[in-house]
């Protein structure tokens, strides 16, 4: 195909142009649909001035050059009407309705006195209307200042004395505040108890044994021994010797106690409590100014004083290219100051907090938390009173296997332990229930016997036996069965199950046993002063900010206003509530996820349905806008209501530019959008609709994510972008090496990137804390693509260092300039006493 057959870029440009610019202005594209028209007018412009028509097709001219792309590339661009405003309700082709703000008559003649210049505080219903906000594409500057010295002015007072005069001034305030408090207390008891105990024991018991010796003597000793009906011992010593032995023993016991005890108390107790509560807040100040010139020889003093003069050094910064828009937000400060004032009000009409009433001993289990809540006391800690009686536990078992040889096996101080009673608490009940079965006797001889007993300290709950040689053979197997409860006498720790019998036949003995513990009085009165204590100490935290609120005035030293810092957080917070307000077309009525009071203890919770739908709003205002490069203009305080003119005549915070903020009538503010959320903005003016057609915040991943480490730096007041590579700076020299890199080369074309290194130069750069001017960039050695010399505007103070890391900021713009700033500050000047230069040394 010849060139001449191929349609030419320019006349293909002019149509598309023709066309787009036909379509917006007669409005046939949806308002719903987003394009970057700025790219896509760049990216046509740039076909057409750079693509030429050859036999092999479209190729870049030879004319095109970096200066040439960057020169397109930078153009300025004038847009259509309507563009990127599409909440403004304005045509072009209608003629203009703008008009001045007139005198009303009819308001005039309506008011009882016309020469009365009053503010109407009646309750306004609140606007909804949505005011015509235009985005515009420019660079971004900013000024920023820097603290260089503060200077004497103007003569502010002179102070004169005349030889042998001597003046003496004193003052003396002091303040002090003492409270009294008298309660008195009635107290009766009554007291009334029965205590009956019965008791019944008995005991019978026969034992019959037989004991046959013989024991032979000889050289040697040979023993044997039989257990039973006889034992024999045999020793070899040519002695023989025959014993028998026969006992016999009967014992029967028999034991009853019956006891009745009744006990009437009645205790009548009257205290009066004289309580004194001296809450002594004593702020004493003294102050002594004496001028003395009787000395010998004086003669005429006088002493100067000068204001004082902040001078600042001023620099401008370009950010580059911003989506931005203007706003104008009359008396920025109103919100603030009439939050403020109430503030105020509220500290200088608020009275001592109440001292709490409660006393320990009122503190009970169905009152305390209506105590906490009246209060407003809210805690983390363990406040739940402890459960009145607890419950401890212990099992336990003894088995016997069929014992051999018709043997009689023995068990004794088998101990068994339950778990240890909590701390706090005693042992005032028990309930047992123990079950014990022994094999049958009849399928063994006549003389089979078994015995048991359980005790808990020294309380038998069990004691049962089987003795065939008391009462003859031939009786049946035995379960026997012990179930009941006793009372226990406050044991603490662990209480211990001891087991102890015998038997000749198998045997099975198991129980449990359930320990009540009843909380002790010690116990539950310290859980009543941890509460009275929590009341106490919320209640001395709210004195301390009371005597701090009423004696802030009467401090010895005092230094006016705040931070400077902490005025210009205020300012851009007010000005960033008033113009997401604008944008809203709200003024954040319905925001808020927070419910006061919310049952069952009245403290605040968060609403989730609501978080839901304020999470994504919230995420769109701070995110799309670069609230932290948000610059203003004060206007005089003309441009307010007029009735408010007297209100706005003068401030005095110690600070100029708050002062200034605090007396406008109005203010420019200039917004930015984030780099990366323009389209996201335009669909917003267009539709209302915050983040785009899916109405989703992005992702993380997503170009347009805004992650939170980049929040934090931002509110961190970190301006700057980390560029690859390291750093070697020498001392004393004002050239940096830069290795590592590849920032600078263009790997497409293979050679330096020009535009790029002309991009950087007057740039700020960051190494070691401190920030310089890029001088120069190039090229360190020819051929080495990694490697380059940054010469910055001077030299390089610190210590030599290696392999540093460095970020890039703003471009400087211009020459910088000094601001000369009045204050409040008044200064005697003297030779020793000299104002500061910074940095300090």
């Amino acid at each position: 195909m010849k060139s001449s057959d191929l349609p030419k870029p320019e006349d293909e440009w002019r149509h598309y142009a023709d066309n787009l610019i036909l379509a917006i202005e007669r409005g046939f594209l949806h308002t719903h649909y987003c394009v970057d028209f700025q790219l896509l007018i760049r990216i046509g412009n740039l076909i057409r001035l750079c693509l030429k028509a050859t036999d092999q097709g479209y190729q870049v001219a030879a004319d095109v050059t970096a200066a040439r792309l960057n020169a397109i590339l930078t153009q300025p661009i004038l847009l259509p009407p309507r563009l990127l405003r599409g909440r403004c309700s304005e045509n072009c082709k209608t003629p203009n309705k703008m008009q001045l703000p007139t005198v009303k008559p009819d308001a005039v003649a309506a008011s009882r006195n016309p020469c009365e210049c009053a503010c109407d505080e009646s309750c306004q219903k609140p606007s909804n209307f949505c005011i015509c906000v235009k985005p515009y594409i420019g660079d971004l500057f900013l000024i920023k200042e820097e603290l260089a010295r503060f200077e004497a002015g103007d003569i502010a007072d002179i102070e004169n004395i005349l030889a042998g005069e001597k003046k003496l001034r004193r003052h003396r305030t002091l303040t002090r505040s003492e409270s009294t408090t008298e309660s008195e207390t009635d107290t009766t008891t009554s007291e009334e108890r029965d205590h009956e105990v019965n008791e019944k024991f008995s005991l019978q018991s026969e034992v019959k044994s037989t004991v046959d010796e013989k024991v032979g003597i000889d050289a040697g000793v040979t023993a044997t021994v039989k257990y039973g009906d006889a034992v024999t011992i045999t020793p070899h010593a040519n002695v023989t010797a025959n014993f028998a032995k026969s006992e016999s023993q009967s014992t029967a016991r028999s034991y009853s106690k019956d006891l009745v005890d009744r006990s009437v108390s009645k205790v009548e107790e009257k205290v009066r409590k004289l309580q004194i509560s001296k809450v002594l807040s004593e702020v004493e100040e003294k102050n002594e100014h004496s001028i003395d010139n009787t000395q010998a020889g004086a003669d005429h003093r006088a002493g100067i004083y000068y204001w004082v003069n902040k001078v600042s050094h001023a620099q401008v910064y370009n950010y580059g290219k911003h989506m931005m828009f203007d706003v104008i937000v009359p008396e920025p400060a109103a919100i603030f100051k009439k939050l403020y004032e109430l503030k105020l009000a509220s500290d200088k009409n608020a009275k001592a907090p109440p001292k709490p009433e409660a006393t320990p001993q009122a503190i009970l289990r169905n009152t305390y938390g209506a105590l906490l809540n009246q209060y407003g006391i809210a805690t983390t800690d363990e406040v739940q009173p402890p459960d009145p009686t607890v419950c401890v536990q212990v099992a336990f078992s003894q088995n016997v296997p069929q014992p051999d040889n018709e043997k009689t096996v023995a068990f004794s101080s088998n101990e068994f332990k339950s778990p240890d009673i909590p701390k706090g608490y005693k042992a005032t009940a028990m309930d047992y229930d123990i079950r014990c079965s022994i094999g049958h006797p009849l399928s063994t001889p006549q003389d089979d016997q078994a015995a048991i007993s359980v005790n808990v300290g020294n309380i038998c709950l069990m004691f049962d036996e089987l003795n065939e040689f008391a009462s003859g053979g031939g009786q049946s197997n035995k379960n026997w069965v012990s179930t009941g409860n006793m009372p226990m006498k406050g044991e603490e720790g662990a209480v211990t199950v001891a087991l102890a019998g015998f038997s000749s036949l198998p045997l099975s003995l198991s129980g449990s046993i359930s320990i009540t513990c009843t909380l002790t009085d010690e116990a539950f009165e310290k859980w009543q002063a941890q509460i009275y204590n929590l009341i106490m100490t919320d209640y001395n935290r709210k004195l301390d900010a009371y005597n701090a609120t009423i004696n802030k005035d009467d401090q010895l030293f005092q230094i006016k206003g705040r931070n400077p810092f902490l005025n210009r957080e205020i300012e851009r917070n007010e000005f960033k509530r008033n113009i997401i307000a604008i944008l809203m077309c709200n003024y954040f009525n319905g925001v808020g996820s927070m419910m006061e009071r919310v049952a069952p203890c009245g403290y605040p919770e968060i609403n989730f349905e609501q978080l839901e739908k304020d999470t994504p709003v919230i995420q769109f205002f701070e995110q799309v806008f670069e609230w932290e490069y948000v610059t203003y203009l004060f206007y005089h305080s003309m441009w307010a209501r007029k009735c408010k003119w007297a209100d706005l005549i003068d401030e005095d915070s110690g600070d100029l530019l708050f002062d200034k903020f605090l007396m406008s009538g109005a203010a420019r503010v200039q917004v930015p959008v984030r780099p990366g959320l323009e389209s996201v903005f335009s669909w917003f003016l267009k539709t209302g609709q915050i983040w785009g057609a899916t109405g989703e915040p992005p992702a993380p991943g997503d170009d347009d994510y805004v992650a939170m480490i980049q929040e934090l730096k931002e509110a961190d007041q970190c301006d700057y972008n980390d560029r690859p590579g390291l750093i070697a700076a020498v001392q004393g020299s004002d050239t940096l090496t830069l290795t590592d890199s590849n920032f600078y080369w263009d790997l497409i074309n293979d050679q330096p990137a020009t535009l790029t290194l002309d991009n950087d130069v007057d740039r700020e750069i960051l190494v070691n804390f401190k920030v310089y001017r890029i001088v120069k960039v190039e090229q360190t050695t020819v051929g080495d693509n990694s490697t380059w010399t940054i010469i910055i505007d001077k030299p390089y103070p610190d210590a030599s260092g290696n392999n540093m890391k460095h970020a890039v900021g703003a471009v400087f713009v211009g020459a910088p300039w000094e601001i000369v700033v009045p204050t409040e500050l008044v200064y005697l000047r003297n030779r020793q006493d000299l104002l500061p230069t910074y940095p300090l040394p």
